[in-house]
């Protein structure tokens, strides 16, 4: 029966069914990493929920596939004090959206956009250090480490680039915004500590208000 289900995927948008966050996350095959707490499942849920509701219904059916898409989120945010693992988080739900991606045939076809076309990811820290030791390290560690990800992608200094066109980048709000992405997801780490106000005239300043209506 399950095999009947996959050969009925074959020559749709998918060139591999994609596991579930929990399997994602413990699999040695993924990301081997012990599993997460409810709390945390759930916020990564809602933070890499991109599918289309048709697809939904196909992978899932028409009750559970509709109850996932009214899950969709286009704006999270997290209100955790210290050792929740928001940072962690933040990797292992990049990581899944990225595997999500992945497994589409044409992503960027899926979306709308001309086949092949860029899909990019970015992570705004506070500053340069924050940016590059914190969210980058720890997802760069989890790509690297996992088997499946192995031969998909291509690391840089401040950014990693997978195939398909996909690219995640490591950004802090010290810099100017990265115009001309095409995001499909902006994480705006600690954004309760960007300044607050800007120190010249300049009204678009680098607030956390002017970074988080550009975005």
């Amino acid at each position: 029966m399950f095999d009947d289900f996959l050969k009925a995927l074959d020559g749709d948008e998918f060139d591999e069914f994609p596991v579930t966050i929990e399997e994602f996350t413990i699999s040695d095959r993924y990301l081997n990493l012990p599993p997460l707490s409810d709390y945390q499942y759930q916020c990564i849920k809602a933070m890499t929920q991109i599918y289309k509701k048709e697809t939904l219904i196909r992978l899932f059916g028409e009750e559970e596939g509709t109850k996932r898409y009214k899950q969709t989120c286009n704006e999270v945010i997290l209100q955790l004090g210290k050792g929740s693992g928001k940072d962690y988080m933040s990797t292992v739900a990049v990581s899944y959206l990225v595997y999500l991606l992945l497994c589409l045939k044409d992503p960027a076809k899926y979306f709308g956009k001309p086949s092949g076309d860029a899909i990019d990811i970015i992570n705004v820290a506070i500053n340069a250090q924050q940016a590059k030791n914190v969210f980058f390290k720890g997802f760069k560690t989890k790509i690297e480490g996992s088997p499946w990800f192995a031969g998909k992608f291509y690391a840089k200094a401040d950014s990693i680039e997978f195939n398909k066109s996909i690219t995640v980048y490591s950004g802090h709000s010290e810099r100017e915004s990265h115009e001309g992405l095409n995001l499909i997801l902006a994480v705006l780490d600690e954004i309760s500590g960007f300044a607050s106000e800007v120190g010249t005239s300049n009204e678009q300043g680098k607030t956390a208000e002017n970074i988080y209506k550009a975005f």
